[in-house]
């Protein structure tokens, strides 16, 4: 976590958070449940003024790949569901994704500033997207766990469209250059976090090689800072 930079889209400070405060219960050998380090983590995070939410400290807490939902109020109660993934699946889905930097960094605090801004204002197109990638989530856990990464993969592009619905900032030439440039390597693409910057995620097309990918950005994007970075999900 040390090496990744700053606004890359990784949530890494907001996991960073929730292994600060663990630790620092377990040095007063008190117990501390995971959703308490949600919470904590969530307050912490507005008193610094970053906006963040819950997503990024449960999604690294918690290990998987998982479903992570919770209801409407001020006390959120994360409920948490493991996709059931055969071995298979994921060492197919860790052979075709890949992470790539865009060589830009951005503050997410302005990003969400806009896009919760929009959402309590009741915006019609940015409350329909939000529940389009409610369903969406759903159904890519589906399509991972019958083992279809094609169809994860399409879900995601998907995933991407509803994302730019609902802020028009989580994109910008760069990012859509990049995508553009490696349009016929890839079969799903995706944002990391809030967007405009940071890491881009993305499936490569059955038969297509990250060294290929990584060949075509150095092509395009030369020493400009673009390049792929070693990843693993774990499961």
């Amino acid at each position: 976590m040390i090496d990744i930079p700053k606004g890359s889209g990784l949530g890494t400070s907001s996991i960073l958070a929730g292994a600060v405060v663990k630790a620092l219960f377990s040095a007063a050998e008190e117990q501390i449940s995971e959703n308490e380090i949600f919470s904590r983590v969530l307050c912490m995070e507005q008193l610094m003024s970053t906006g963040g939410g819950w997503q990024d400290q449960a999604g690294g807490i918690v290990p998987g790949i998982k479903m992570l939902s919770t209801r409407p109020g001020l006390i959120q109660t994360i409920y948490c569901e493991k996709c059931l993934i055969a071995e298979e699946t994921l060492k197919e889905l860790n052979h075709r994704f890949a992470l790539i930097y865009t060589g830009q960094r951005r503050l997410a605090r302005n990003l969400l500033r806009d896009v919760v801004g929009r959402y309590i204002c009741n915006d019609p197109d940015s409350i329909e997207a939000h529940e389009n990638i409610q369903r969406l989530a759903v159904l890519m856990c589906y399509e991972l766990e019958k083992g279809n990464v094609d169809g994860f993969a399409k879900l995601l592009t998907k995933h991407w469209q509803e994302s730019q619905r609902i802020d028009a900032d989580s994109t910008n030439t760069c990012i859509d250059h990049i995508f553009l440039a490696i349009d016929d390597l890839i079969e799903g693409k995706m944002i990391c976090g809030a967007g405009g910057g940071g890491f881009l995620q993305v499936v490569l097309k059955r038969g297509v090689s990250k060294e290929a990918l990584r060949e075509r950005l150095k092509e395009v994007f030369q020493d400009s800072g673009v390049d792929i970075w070693d990843c693993e999900i774990i499961h």
